[in-house]
């Protein structure tokens, strides 16, 4: 079905102040773009990283994207987008990211946010110091099909206190049974660096302690890419049934380790799930 690009609402920044757009519930949503502009010009990536920081993507009310303009780019960076399509970015942030990870058009497509049991859709930005950027514009391409929110993907910022070097469990991080995580990107912190990773689900080792520089070149296999600054936890391979579930999950443990502490505000781990799983029988 053809997906029509529609443009929705447009708010002038201000800095260190939230604005908040309204997305219109209507038909099958499958990207939601916002688009930044200085005086009507494209903002620089690097621009939107330096002057822009929290945005949240909220369905009936509930986070479906809550991470730093600087998180989304970067996860888009690890999902391979600027390897496979270098060119069209500058400017725009694309908020439904999960469902660029698989392969298949029509596995891509089954991600999109059906409307029909939904009631509202907003999207707040939280301007930084602002020296260029001046509005934030929303888009979503979309079609006319009649469906309910089924499964969809959530991007989501945990930030974690640690300042030392060595290893850092993390087991705090959800384990609803509707849910299964697809990645995690766990960054270095503003001065880390994460040289080592390992992940255990009930007390079995599912990811056993690997080199990052190991760790990048599975990722590359898979077509993904693992972005300066971060360990990327990837659980799928761009195949929907490659991931890790959490149904009967009671303990998911990371074990990050540091050569060079990450520094005095910690480091932040960004999770990539997918969300409303039917329960197994």
């Amino acid at each position: 079905m053809l997906k029509t690009p529609i443009v929705h609402e447009q708010k002038p920044l201000t800095s260190n102040q939230q604005a908040t757009l309204q997305i219109p519930v209507y038909g099958k949503i499958y990207s939601s773009i916002l688009r930044f502009t200085v005086s009507g010009t494209d903002a620089s990536v690097a621009a939107i990283k330096a002057q822009i920081g929290q945005i949240r993507l909220t369905i009936n009310g509930k986070d479906v994207v809550n991470a730093t303009a600087t998180k989304l780019f970067d996860v888009q960076s690890a999902l391979g987008q600027y390897v496979n399509a270098p060119s069209g970015t500058a400017g725009v942030i694309e908020l439904n990211l999960g469902r660029l990870l698989f392969n298949n058009p029509l596995h891509r497509d089954a991600f999109g946010f059906g409307t029909d049991n939904i009631t509202s859709i907003q999207v707040s930005v939280t301007a930084g110091t602002l020296t260029t950027i001046t509005d934030v514009q929303a888009f979503t391409t979309r079609t006319s099909e009649r469906q309910n929110l089924g499964v969809y993907c959530k991007l989501i910022n945990y930030p974690q206190s640690f300042n030392s070097t060595g290893d850092h469990t993390v087991d705090t991080l959800p384990r609803d049974p509707d849910s299964a995580y697809l990645a995690v990107f766990a960054e270095d912190g503003a001065s880390g660096t994460q040289t080592f990773g390992e992940v255990r689900v009930n007390n079995v080792t599912i990811k056993e302690r690997q080199p990052r520089a190991v760790n990048e070149q599975i990722m590359s296999s898979d077509r993904f890419s693992q972005p300066a600054g971060y360990f990327c936890y990837m659980f799928t391979d761009g195949d929907p049934t490659s991931l890790l579930p959490m149904q009967g999950v009671s303990d998911l443990r990371f074990i990050n380790t540091f050569s060079v502490a990450p520094g005095a505000a910690g480091y932040d781990m960004t999770s990539l799930t997918m969300v409303g799983l039917p329960a197994s029988k």
